[in-house]
């Protein structure tokens, strides 16, 4: 067999008597197999960064003692309303869709404020004293202070802790009647807790008496889970079946399984959700990094990676026993950070920001392709609604048709495997489990199922497994999991709810005499850039018949606009005349078309000189500003990135404007939408079987309140795998029922979503980097240079072993710095990071507190 193809497995043993991992790393192709052999590993190595909650080196009954007794009666008692169960049952009744995570409670709000300040701690006595709602104590140079929230029904509680303020030394601890106790220190601003149960919670602060003034926080809400049904459970469909049953006949590797596979659970948008996933080893020997992976449409951003709470072993104490909640004393974790993940195979791949259990099993992996290999049996451990661990076996279906399972073209095989069960089954909540061969190598997760009878999860004949496949997107995660000592991965989330900058200014080779040049921050005035920085809005103004006109553009270097052909010629006569440039206007840096930011004029333009307007073939122009801009600006994906950046079926935004209201009046805002590149053909279709060349591409979009914000010349961007974005196209056609330019119809070119259809043409920007590039004098050979950190939410730069990473953050106007966590640890603004390994650290933004106008105002 020719070609290039190269897959990667790693085969996961564990030694018994040492506790030990050997990783055996297998490199297959065309056919050889040959091995590679990584030595045991002690799971105490470099392991990953210390998480902000930990557990406690005392007992809620010692923690009773100091104070004196608990509180006897509740500061305030929570509840899921009649509405909110009955909608949670609903869902769960209608779980059967695939592609969504599984809701299992709802965040209440609760709003009590602590502070101490008004304790007079040289006043009291050795005695119990009431205080803000709780029991406040002085004992042995501390100041202890208790309160008490009660739960109704929930399954377990979990508290959002908010605007935390704590001295140094000081600890935060809650826990239950059963004794479960977590303790927090040197936490950040905001913190979800571990979850809880029982209807009786506690929370204690732990201070010394000379700082009790620095202590205040919120108790800003709570997550409270809906009950599960008690008695493999109830709920579960009859072809659940309970793993407890089972053992090394039914699948050898099963019990390593058991202690790699997790049922977690996160908060997003005020709900409480569960779903699957599992821990995954890497080849690095020197290292032991608590990599876990689940679905993308489980966790797909920092701020929800961070609520994380993984369990561990969660089953049933044997087989057919009595179903119940995730007992007291199970092992979990607290937060994630996510480190790679994308909807195209529905994949996320985190990494837990606390250790798992001492006796956790990592597993392999393989990257050889498994989607067409029909009637292979594969094996899973999953939660199905948030139960203990559920044992199934489904058998690739290499014959089924994705299309007409599923009922879309963005789910082909190879980007996903489809089986059939044959041993149990999964539901929701089992999203993101693993999906092994029997040798236990991961090759997928869990999207869902597909077919005619979704809400029967035991008709296999009517229905389809699809698994996200790990050969699609090992590539993307090949740093991390296979990294290379010349390019280890480090990557940097920004979170906190706040607006800001990472970059690195400073980066020192690991001989000490080579530096690399690093982007310095954006020059120009400090303030909040949009959500799409890079979007830019035109306005056309000539005298001639055709009058003013608007089009979109994009910000491709501080000195350069680029936007599309026709939004540059008058079409007034058929001599298509190119505009001057100084009848151009551009605005940048707004969320506003009409206001803010910056405006610039324009120097020179620069129309493609192939362009035709009759075809909209080379549809592309650039403008060239007589002074820069600040605004971020996006790179152009290149031609060697596009089959891995900007194929068919990767999903993407397209930004433009989009009306909202505001103040009472309609104003219109930058926005985006979601958009899927799709076959040519489908364009074709809509806009003629010779109208799309290969300089164009199609995507389709599904509009979201009616509005299209398909103004001609802005940007298609799609991820470019490093936590950022890339442009790979440009808003050509949007109508095909209005000719290319046709300003005497519509002078915006702002298409109702009623009157077109879903398709769209974009220029195909990766054939023309070599134009920009000889157009500008720039370099746009990359779409982001391996060792840059400067990007969007999660961004991923590379860097040789032993380098010296110093990472600087610069808040945006209405936001602050408040610290680094994981590989850095500090509240100043730069930060080093040592490349020992693959590192990650997170930079919190936070919003500025509103001030009121009013706060001294008399009548």
């Amino acid at each position: 067999m020719s070609g290039c193809l190269t897959t990667r497995s790693l085969v996961m043993d564990r030694n018994t008597l040492t506790g030990r991992l050997l990783p055996i790393v297998l490199l297959v192709a065309t056919g050889a197999v040959s091995a590679t052999e990584v030595l045991p590993q002690q799971s105490a190595v470099n392991q990953a960064p210390s998480a902000p909650a930990s557990m406690p080196g005392v007992t809620a009954q010692q923690l009773t003692s100091r104070v004196g007794r608990n509180p006897s009666s509740a500061a305030t008692t929570l509840t899921l309303t009649t509405e909110e169960r009955e909608q949670l049952d609903e869902e769960a009744t209608a779980a059967g869709a695939s592609g969504k995570p599984f809701k299992v409670g709802a965040v209440k709000p609760v709003a009590i404020n602590i502070d101490l300040r008004p304790i007079d701690v040289m006043a009291m006595g050795d005695q119990t004293y009431s205080f803000a709602d709780g029991l406040v104590r002085r004992t042995e140079g501390e100041l202890h202070w208790t309160i008490r929230l009660d739960t109704t029904d929930s399954a377990g509680t979990r508290l959002l802790l908010d605007n935390i303020q704590l001295p140094d030394g000081a600890k935060i601890h809650v826990y239950n009647d059963a004794g479960d106790l977590h303790s927090y220190s040197n936490v950040g601003e905001r913190l979800w807790t571990h979850s809880f149960t029982g209807e009786q919670l506690y929370l204690q602060v732990e201070v010394a008496e000379a700082d009790s003034d620095d202590v205040r926080f919120s108790i800003a809400s709570a997550m409270l889970r809906h009950p599960l049904p008690r008695e493999l459970c109830p709920n579960n469909a009859p072809c659940v079946e309970d793993a407890s049953c089972f053992n090394l006949t039914d699948w050898p590797e099963i019990d390593k399984a058991r202690k790699a596979v997790a049922y977690i659970n996160f908060i997003d948008d005020g709900w409480g959700y569960a779903c699957s996933g599992g821990l995954l080893a890497d080849t690095d020997p020197d290292t032991i990094i608590p990599y876990f992976l689940t679905a993308n449409h489980c966790v797909s951003n920092p701020d929800v990676a961070a609520t994380v709470e993984a369990w561990f072993d969660y089953r049933t104490p044997q087989c057919h026993s009595v179903c119940q909640p995730v007992p007291p004393g199970t092992f979990s974790t607290l937060g994630a950070t996510l480190i790679q993940h994308s909807a195209v195979d529905d994949h996320s791949l985190l990494v837990l920001d606390e250790q798992p259990p001492e006796d956790a099993w990592y597993l392999g992996w393989t990257s050889t392709p498994v989607a067409w290999s029909d009637g292979a049996t594969l094996f899973r451990l999953s939660h199905p609604q948030g139960s203990p661990q559920a044992f199934s076996t489904q058998r690739v279906d290499a014959g089924t048709d994705p299309t007409q399972y599923c009922g879309v073209t963005s789910m082909p095989r190879g980007a996903y495997i489809f089986s059939r069960n044959a041993i149990g089954a999964t539901e929701p909540g089992s999203s993101g489990a693993p999906v092994m061969t029997a040798s236990g190598q991961v090759v997928g997760q869990l999207f869902g199922i597909c077919g005619y009878n979704i809400g029967d999860v035991c008709d296999s004949v009517s229905n389809v497994i699809a698994d996200g496949a790990f050969a699609n997107y090992f590539h993307r995660l090949s740093p991390w999991l296979d990294p290379n000592e010349n390019s280890l991965p480090l990557s940097v989330q920004k979170v906190g709810g706040g607006d800001g900058r990472v970059t690195a200014t400073d980066i020192q080779m690991s001989d000490e005499a080579e530096q690399e040049a690093a982007p310095a921050p954006p020059a120009g005035p400090v303030q909040s850039q949009p959500e799409w920085p890079w979007q830019a809005r035109l306005s056309v103004s000539t005298w001639r018949l055709n009058g003013d006109w608007t089009c979109g553009g994009s910000v491709v270097h501080p000195n350069w606009i680029l936007t599309a052909a026709h939004c540059v010629v008058d079409d007034v006569d058929e001599r298509f005349t190119t505009v001057a440039a100084s009848t151009i206007e551009v605005r940048t840096g707004s969320s506003r078309p009409d206001c803010g930011g910056q405006v610039s004029k324009v120097k020179r333009v620069v129309k493609h000189p192939e362009f035709d307007p009759f075809t909209g073939n080379n549809d592309i122009a650039l403008l060239e500003l007589k002074s820069p801009v600040w605004a971020e600006p996006i790179r152009p994906v290149t031609c060697e990135r596009e089959e891995l950046l900007a194929c068919i079926n990767t999903r993407g935004a397209i930004t433009g404007w989009d009306a909202e209201e505001m103040c009472g009046y309609t104003v219109t805002v930058l926005d985006g939408q979601e958009a899927t590149i799709v076959n040519p053909s489908e364009c074709r279709t809509a806009y003629g079987q010779d109208s799309i060349t290969n300089n164009m591409l199609c995507a389709s979009s599904t509009p979201s309140n009616g509005a299209c914000q398909l103004q001609d010349g802005s940007p298609l961007a799609v991820s470019n795998q490093r936590g950022g974005y890339v442009q790979a196209g440009i808003v050509s056609r949007s109508n095909p029922n209005t000719g290319l330019i046709n300003r005497n119809a519509d002078g915006d070119r702002v298409n109702s979503c009623t009157s077109v259809p879903t398709q769209a043409v974009y220029t195909r920007l990766a054939n023309y980097v070599d134009w920009m590039e000889t157009t500008t004098g720039m370099d746009f050979s990359s779409d982001v240079g391996p060792g840059v950190i400067d990007c969007g939410g999660v961004c991923v730069g590379q860097y040789a072993k032993d380098s010296r990473v110093t990472l600087t953050a610069l808040p945006d106007y209405g936001s602050f710095f408040d610290g680094w966590q994981g590989a850095c640890s500090s509240k100043d603004s730069t930060c080093e990071v040592s490349m020992t390994q693959a590192q990650n650290v997170k930079a919190l933004f936070r919003p500025m507190q509103p001030r009121s106008l009013c706060a001294a105002c008399t009548p």
